[in-house]
């Protein structure tokens, strides 16, 4: 969100989604969820390459794109009723 605000861009939906899932700390509230989202992180970090100066920025976006894709399959990103 810092990110965004500093390129003075619009968040897109999806990326904003998953950083309020932790910082409103849903992640208490929907049990499985942050076992999920750490699997995808572990994932990110052996398939994705190495973070640069230059690519920081894109490879964070994409991670938290793919934490929304995560969430919203697994039923946790909160457009569902429990």
């Amino acid at each position: 969100m810092y990110w965004y605000g500093i390129k003075k861009e619009d968040m897109p939906e999806d990326e904003y989604r998953a950083c309020a899932f932790f910082k409103n700390k849903e992640y208490l509230r929907k049990p499985g969820s942050l076992s999920l989202l750490y699997k995808t992180f572990l994932r990110c970090l052996h398939e994705l390459p190495s973070v640069t100066r230059e690519n920081a920025f894109d490879i964070l976006c994409f991670r938290f794109k793919m934490y929304a894709a995560v969430l919203k399959s697994g039923g946790y990103d909160g457009r569902t009723v429990w």
